[in-house]
């Protein structure tokens, strides 16, 4: 989006406080959900002492937010609001670090995660994680490549974590890990 198009979508919003308010919730109602499932789900690999699932499931997607932290670091690409010069819906002081998005790779990277072990809820939380996009876009704390980058980034790291992951194991000699 342009600097017009993120003015005209903050102004439609400011001027209608009810939609203001479900983007609000439905914003941070998607981030919560992505957490307390994924919470949930490593409460019950853990319940049932599914130790493999339960490791690969939680080292993966913990890379992927260490990783993809620095990248954003490294690359201190400036917000939105900073570079057009308008206030987001939803206020932040940060002004840089936009690309990739740190919500959308943290919750691509659940979401592959998870669907490995339990698809239907991975699908869930790949649904959650494209929400989750939209709406750091309309609110106007990220452009539209810092979220398809994050998605992208979180995606691919998963899956090359995953791989790494069983590699890994499997060459220590953790040859049960293979059937996972």
């Amino acid at each position: 989006m342009n600097a017009q198009q993120y003015r005209t979508v903050i102004s439609w919003f400011n001027a209608r406080p009810a939609a203001k308010k479900v983007l609000w919730a439905v914003s941070i109602g998607a981030v919560a959900a992505v957490y307390l499932l994924y919470l949930g789900l490593l409460s019950w690999l853990a319940w049932h002492a599914m130790w493999a699932q339960l490791g690969v499931t939680v080292v993966v997607p913990a890379a992927a937010f260490v990783v993809g932290t620095a990248l954003r670091a490294a690359i201190d690409r400036p917000r939105p609001y900073t570079k057009y010069g308008f206030v987001p819906l939803f206020p932040k002081n940060k002004t840089g670090q936009s690309m990739p998005s740190r919500h959308c790779f943290s919750a691509a990277a659940i979401a592959a995660a998870v669907w490995y072990v339990l698809p239907p809820l991975g699908a869930v939380l790949a649904v959650l994680a494209a929400v989750i996009a939209v709406s750091r876009v309309i609110t106007g704390v990220h452009f539209v490549s810092d979220v398809l980058a994050g998605l992208a980034f979180g995606l691919v790291f998963a899956v090359a974590g995953r791989v790494a992951y069983i590699a890994a194991a499997s060459a220590l000699g953790y040859y049960a890990i293979m059937i996972l």
